[in-house]
């Protein structure tokens, strides 16, 4: 996870994963991650300024504020709810300006969604599916 820019979104490809970042300050980034074939559920991973991470369906609490839009629980994609929570955030992350992400004993951090639009493929393309749709 060592790629990316502060200034607009990245994306790369590897082992069959594609994968989407922003850095903010400090160690603070936002990964995404897609299996291009579907068969596992995307991969947001949170870190803070200070290299706490925090990851979506692993037992902590992440959130994402988008513009001025409600705070969005993505904490979990396995439930009915909580994957048509992280499919209104990834969408809302194509077309927001900023995004306010914190979660578990994690400092809140920043990000810019310039370029968003352009790297990240809409939500249930090119294997960004939530865990709620894995058989």
């Amino acid at each position: 996870m060592a790629f990316g820019s502060q200034d607009a979104w990245t994306s790369g490809y590897a082992q069959g994963t594609a994968e989407y970042t922003i850095l903010g300050k400090g160690q603070s980034q936002l990964y995404l991650a897609c299996e291009s074939t579907g068969s596992q559920a995307v991969t947001i991973i949170f870190t803070d300024v200070n290299g706490h991470q925090v990851s979506m369906d692993d037992g902590q609490k992440l959130t994402m504020k988008i513009d001025n839009e409600e705070e969005a629980n993505i904490s979990e994609s396995e439930s009915h709810g909580g994957s048509d929570n992280v499919m209104w955030a990834w969408n809302k992350l194509r077309s927001g300006k900023r995004v306010i992400v914190s979660g578990t004993s994690a400092k809140a951090a920043t990000f810019t969604l310039n370029g968003a639009a352009n790297v990240l493929p809409e939500f249930g393309d090119n294997g960004c599916v939530p865990k709620f749709a894995l058989p």
